[in-house]
């Protein structure tokens, strides 16, 4: 915000004849997402230097690192396979919302354009700030460091799962965006506009990130929680992101449908995983002193 105050300066009359006094703009820096990012990093400094007494942490332990990598691992396979096994029937329906968006893609831009006040303005400003993966990741590790703190198991396990579940949708995203390379709709007229394998500034529509940040974080908080309503905000917090990207005009509306899918997908993917029946087993791959081996994943 731009606040205009006049100073007062004093001066000789030969001075004051000379050039006017005129008023001066002070800008207000900012406050907001980069605050709140400084507090999330502060926290997790304090977790490095502070005495760790959990069990086992990622911190303090080689063998939580090693259990980590293999862990994710596992659950990097089970999202692989997950459009096909077992959600196939998942993968047709979006596939079918995906082309459906993707034809009114433009409609729904010219619909959102002109000037944005008031209301909607502010609330889907708050949806952007609140949906970006760099603040997401940075309450995971808050949760993780706290959790490894005080020795609160619960709460190192609910921040180990959203790093996992974060690391795997942002990955999916950031490599597709560049592969794809869709102009995003202030950059281009046609929601036909590709640059492929280009890695182009405004060519880095498709999918969206935002969206498919705040779905694999809804998706594993959700899973934490009994309440249908508790379920219900993570959900409506999670949609609000995605609307807020096209309201704004920083992404296609179909971006945000394939970003919500694959967050929802890799949410899944760590839930799944960590709720593994007794019995069920995957492999991966894994390094044991440099040599390349499977390991056995699952619960016994």
């Amino acid at each position: 915000m731009t606040k205009t105050v006049p100073v007062s300066v004093r001066t000789s009359p030969a001075q004051q004849s000379a050039a006017p006094v005129t008023p001066t703009t002070i800008r207000r820096p900012r406050a907001g997402l980069p605050v709140l990012l400084l507090v999330l990093l502060g926290i997790c400094q304090l977790v490095l230097v502070a005495p760790l007494h959990a069990a086992e942490n990622v911190f303090t332990s080689t063998n939580a690192i090693k259990e980590e990598a293999v862990r994710f691992a596992g659950e990097g396979k089970l999202f692989l396979k997950g459009p096909v096994d077992p959600y196939l029937t998942g993968t047709v329906v979006t596939a079918g919302v995906f082309g459906l968006t993707y034809l009114f893609d433009e409609k729904i831009r010219d619909e959102f354009a002109g000037s944005h006040h008031g209301v909607m303005r502010g609330i889907t400003d708050a949806g952007n700030a609140v949906s970006n993966p760099l603040l997401h990741l940075g309450v995971a590790a808050a949760f993780y460091g706290a959790g490894a703190v005080t020795d609160r198991t619960s709460i190192m396990q609910l921040g180990e799962e959203m790093g996992e579940a974060l690391l795997l949708a942002d990955g999916a995203t950031f490599v597709l965006k560049g592969v794809i390379g869709r102009g995003r709709p202030y950059q281009v007229d046609s929601s036909t506009s590709y640059r492929p394998l280009q890695f182009k500034d405004g060519y880095d529509s498709l999918p969206s990130m935002h969206t498919a940040s705040s779905f694999a974080l809804a998706h594993v908080v959700a899973d934490k929680t009994e309440s249908f309503y508790g379920k219900a905000a993570c959900y409506a917090a999670a949609t609000l992101a995605g609307f807020s990207r096209v309201y704004q005009n920083k992404h296609w509306a179909s971006d945000v449908v394939l970003g919500a899918a694959i967050g929802e997908l890799a949410g899944a993917a760590v839930t799944r995983y960590r709720n593994a029946s007794a019995g069920s087993v995957t492999v991966a791959p894994m390094s044991i002193e440099g040599a390349p081996a499977l390991a056995l994943l699952g619960r016994f």
